[in-house]
């Protein structure tokens, strides 16, 4: 049996779902698991965060799905000040921030037999975990690269100054290695997927008698693709659902906003859409992108044609490229969609699977880099 701890922006109650939850799940079936949700505060809050709706549960011990959790709100949280005369300001924020760990997170930190630790703001606890449990082991489960989510040099600095402590690396893709200090705890363990929800049937939530296609998420959203795609094609419905501010500004008639809706509500748009749209700005978006894209992964288990950025077309089949911007490229890209005869599968190991490749990377020899 495993002590698992997990301390991320992320919560685990949090309707939109990331690897890290699939992540969590799979621990609490192994052993006692305890989420600790961090960041959270009245700045946040006006900022958009997408915790909002957990808000009034901050503070306070819950278990839900056999997993103990904790959102940490407070009226403060350090962040990226961008200013280099302000750089020791936010070192002392982020030190003043630490320090001020609630006693229930040293608790878990203590007995843990793991800690999972993801990229974002979670790495600036990385000497505390060592600090308070020397034995544990860390993972540290590298989402996103600090640099292109735009992190503060205090955390980068902080993940660079006190990287060997960590005990293992998941990245999901093997474009991440380039950014880090070293390989040697790096294992390669790509996202997981439940193959059993595209086997259901869902209800059809659109409209009869349209062609609907659908967007979910708002990482590195691109409005401009709607603004164009809705007036180029007012024969087709867009559904864009958990975009959050990114939407804003967003009006036609065939565009269809949805707030942030539980993972098991999208199936339905998902498996009943003719396309999916991966509307990623451009914004010199990294290369990881085109092995960790949750969206692109779910169009591919529900075998539909996604349009996406050219630079997401990764050779890989039932994706059509556009360029941002351009409304002929886009146009097509929809066209082709729709005329789309691909086979579309996904190769990928079930969640279980690359919990266990990570846990223990040694039996896997397609984890090494």
């Amino acid at each position: 049996m495993t002590r698992s701890l997990f301390i991320s922006v992320h919560d685990f109650r949090s309707l939109r779902k990331a690897s890290i939850h699939f992540i969590a799940a799979e621990m609490a079936r192994r052993g006692p698991t305890a989420f600790l949700s961090i960041g959270l505060s009245t700045l946040s809050l006006r900022r958009g965060d997408t915790r909002a709706s957990l808000a009034d549960r901050a503070n306070q011990v819950e278990t839900v799905d056999g997993v103990e959790c904790y959102l940490w709100r407070m009226k403060w949280h350090p962040f990226n000040m961008r200013r280099a005369a302000l750089a020791p300001v936010e070192r002392g924020l982020f030190w003043l921030y630490r320090q001020m760990l609630p006693a229930i997170a040293r608790r878990w930190i203590r007995r843990a037999d793991t800690v999972f630790i993801e990229s974002g703001m979670a790495p600036i606890f990385i000497s505390d975990v060592r600090k308070l449990n020397p034995s544990a082991r860390i993972i540290y489960l590298m989402s996103d690269d600090l640099e292109v989510v735009g992190c503060a040099d205090t955390i980068k600095n902080d993940f660079v100054r006190n990287f060997d402590m960590i005990d293992t690396v998941r990245m999901p893709s093997r474009y991440l290695l380039e950014r880090l200090p070293h390989a040697r705890s790096a294992v390669f363990a790509p996202h997981g997927i439940d193959r059993g929800i595209a086997e259901k049937t869902y209800p059809d939530p659109y409209a009869p008698g349209r062609t609907s296609c659908v967007s979910i998420g708002s990482m590195l959203f691109d409005p401009g693709f709607f603004q164009i795609a809705a007036r180029i094609r007012p024969d087709i419905d867009f559904h864009i659902i958990g975009a959050g501010h990114a939407a804003d500004g967003l009006d036609a008639p065939n565009i269809i906003i949805h707030p942030e809706m539980a993972f098991e509500r999208t199936l339905s748009y998902l498996q009943h859409a003719s396309f999916g749209v991966a509307p990623y700005r451009d914004a010199n978006t990294p290369r990881y992108l085109l092995d960790t894209s949750l969206k692109l992964r779910q169009f591919a288990l529900f075998g539909i044609p996604a349009v996406c950025p050219d630079f997401a077309l990764n050779d890989t089949p039932g994706r059509h490229g556009y360029r941002p911007g351009d409304a002929q490229s886009i146009g097509r890209a929809i066209d082709a969609a729709l005329r789309s005869s691909d086979v579309i599968g996904l190769e990928a190991h079930s969640w279980p699977e690359i919990v266990q490749r990570i846990l223990t990377p040694e039996a896997y020899p397609d984890t090494r880099v």
